[in-house]
């Protein structure tokens, strides 16, 4: 059984989906393997380096290589928000470009709950989305009340 993606958002002509983080260690060419058979052509790591380590999960940016997936990593801290609203603008801007060619872009970070909402998130509020409703979605994508924290949620209402 592979890792689930919850697909969030047709952006342009390519995707958005978020998961949990793929299984590591032994399992994880497996699991990118099952990113590339879907199409994915990019992959963005929410990680911190520590968890990298924690979860088996060091060769990811070489495997994806290897399997024709881009790779990102944008650590941010579990139940936290990132350091850099510049830096968020940017690793939206690549997202959004990869979007525009017609590609899918999966965001994962350790159980696919806080940190992959504020990034997809913050890419369908430049969309125009109201906050309100991008937790609604998730939340229902996802079968779970989304992101982890209050302060994770206030983020996303004055992301702009």
């Amino acid at each position: 059984m592979f890792t689930r993606i919850y697909w969030i958002e047709t952006i342009h002509t390519g995707s958005i989906g978020i998961m949990p983080r793929p299984r590591g260690n032994e399992d994880l060419e497996s699991e990118i393997l099952y990113l590339a058979e879907q199409d994915v052509k990019m992959l963005v790591c929410l990680l911190m380096p520590s968890e990298i380590r924690e979860l088996g999960l060091q060769k990811e940016k070489e495997l994806c290589e290897k399997h024709q997936i881009s790779f990102l990593h944008f650590p941010i801290p579990d139940r936290s928000l990132p350091d850099s609203l510049r830096q968020v603008h940017q690793l939206i801007d690549q997202v959004e470009q990869t979007c525009l060619e017609g590609k899918k872009v999966v965001f994962h970070c350790r159980g696919g709950i806080g940190r992959v909402t504020l990034m997809a998130g913050a890419i369908l509020r430049k969309t125009g989305l109201a906050s309100e409703d991008i937790v609604k979605k998730i939340s229902q994508i996802r079968g779970l009340q989304v992101p982890d924290t209050e302060e994770q949620a206030e983020w996303l209402r004055r992301f702009k």
